[in-house]
């Protein structure tokens, strides 16, 4: 159609409708500094007495065990700085119809802790540069993912839909990236991979 309409009008004498400067599919630093998506940013903040509770273990410890991860990560070479934000994105991507190739470019985000030395509060924030996601038309009219974006009150094409739904996926990471690093700071990280994965009780050995 562009060649039957413009390529006389403005004198085209070829051209490509592809050329991945969109980064479609594929994680780059383009989608970082510009989004194609849904650009997203969630935070939340943790009491020392409720990470005790809840999370097993201090936020000084939790804040240690992020700090350590996120080095780790940057020496790895690593896009960003989550923890396994991509987890969630991969369950919220199928569940709700969004394009599960597009989980390659949505993974991009930024773990942020910041710890109160005199409270011991941990604030924690996550940005999304970019989620692509939508409320409408491809996976998303399925009858079983149209009933989950009805559950989360993201059906239908209003304005606010896929916003709310970027909103959703970015809590959840930041929830789960929070629930891991918690447990790899109270040491049960491993004991829960050997027995929710692979049926084992695990032995301590020296």
């Amino acid at each position: 159609m562009l060649r039957e309409s413009f390529a006389d009008q403005y004198n085209i004498l070829d051209f490509f409708i592809e050329g991945q400067l969109a980064s479609d599919k594929k994680p780059s630093w383009g989608n970082v500094k510009k989004a194609r998506g849904v650009e997203t940013l969630v935070w939340g903040t943790i009491s020392r007495e409720a990470c005790q509770k809840v999370l097993g273990c201090t936020t000084e410890r939790l804040y240690m065990a992020q700090k350590t991860l996120k080095e780790g990560g940057i020496r790895n070479g690593q896009f960003g700085s989550n923890i396994n934000t991509v987890n969630i994105i991969a369950a919220m991507f199928i569940a709700t119809g969004q394009d599960t190739a597009s989980t390659a470019e949505a993974s991009w985000s930024h773990l942020t802790s910041e710890l109160d030395p005199k409270t011991g509060a941990l604030c924690m924030s996550l940005y999304f540069p970019s989620l692509p996601v939508g409320t409408v038309g491809g996976g998303t009219g399925y009858p079983m993912q149209k009933e989950a974006l009805k559950m989360l009150r993201c059906d239908g094409d209003g304005p606010d839909q896929k916003e709310r739904l970027a909103g959703l996926i970015a809590a959840f990471s930041l929830a789960l990236d929070v629930s891991t690093s918690s447990a790899v700071a109270n040491d049960t990280f491993t004991a829960s991979h050997m027995r929710l994965a692979r049926g084992e009780t695990p032995q301590p050995h020296l």
